[in-house]
């Protein structure tokens, strides 16, 4: 059995002590973000940092939000976004969405685009059954790639004018429009495809209970209003098929500055 002196074991007890002031540093650092915001009046709200990028870097914690409709927000959820400091609201929904749900906004926000895309109404969709629904989402995320481009363009010019940050960008559940601008933002930072596609698959996850009462009463709806791999992957397919690349899209397509984009998102 070794002995230790009095001072042999004093520097090791500060070394270990330091150690673990720095392991509670770091523990405390990683807590200040998470993925899930912790609203009560909004679903889907979820921060996109942490994520490997390119270069051996991460998305940044803290700068670019998404979510669902912001109509039902608590005090206590505006509160926490001024504190987040929000400072730009971009929206997806349509002019009938946006009148039927105001967002609500909090104190920090300064900047609001929209930027339309039409969902249709599914509610009022006739002749869908379990088997066919699915098909409307792969079509309807076909329609994101060829025929939205003007919004996507504007979505990217919004998130490279880094004085918009943070910003948050949403649609009425924050799955669909809002989910595919999640993965062309993640892609454009050089985050890897199927890591973009696992964030769009959280939407099943975090959208649960949003529309349980629809879904027991029409179940045939239930593929429109989750998200499935077969959805996004319609959209990234058509990509690769018709524009060459992911890369290829956004430069040439949709205008974007990687370098840029990963010089503000990035850390």
């Amino acid at each position: 059995m070794t002995i230790l002196s009095k001072s042999t074991f004093g520097r090791l007890l500060v070394v270990a002590l330091a150690a673990a002031s720095c392991c509670a540093m770091m523990a405390s650092c990683k807590s200040k973000y998470q993925r899930l915001l912790p609203l009560q009046g909004a679903y889907n709200v979820r921060d996109m940092g942490g994520y490997k990028a390119a270069d051996g870097r991460q998305v940044a914690w803290g700068k670019v939000f998404r979510s669902g409709d912001l109509n039902k927000l608590t005090a206590a959820d505006l509160s926490y976004l001024s504190g987040v400091g929000i400072k730009t609201y971009i929206d997806f929904r349509d002019s009938a969405e946006m009148a039927a749900a105001p967002d609500l906004k909090a104190s920090t926000v300064v900047n609001e685009y929209a930027l339309p895309i039409s969902a249709g109404s599914i509610m009022s969709l006739t002749d869908i059954t379990a088997a066919n629904s699915p098909q409307l989402l792969v079509e309807g995320n076909i329609h994101f790639v060829r025929s939205c481009q003007a919004q996507y363009t504007e979505f990217f010019r919004i998130l490279m004018d880094g004085g918009n940050a943070p910003l948050l960008f949403h649609c009425s559940a924050g799955k669909d429009r809002a989910g595919y601008a999640a993965v062309l933002f993640l892609s454009s930072l050089g985050v890897d495809r199927q890591t973009a596609i696992s964030d769009y698959l959280l939407s099943a996850q975090y959208l649960k209970g949003k529309y349980e009462k629809e879904i027991q009463a029409h179940p045939e709806l239930e593929p429109l209003l989750t998200v499935r791999r077969e959805y996004i992957e319609a959209a990234l397919n058509t990509i690769d098929r018709e524009y060459g690349s992911m890369e290829s899209y956004l430069t040439r397509y949709l205008h974007v500055d990687l370098g840029k984009m990963r010089e503000l998102y990035t850390e």
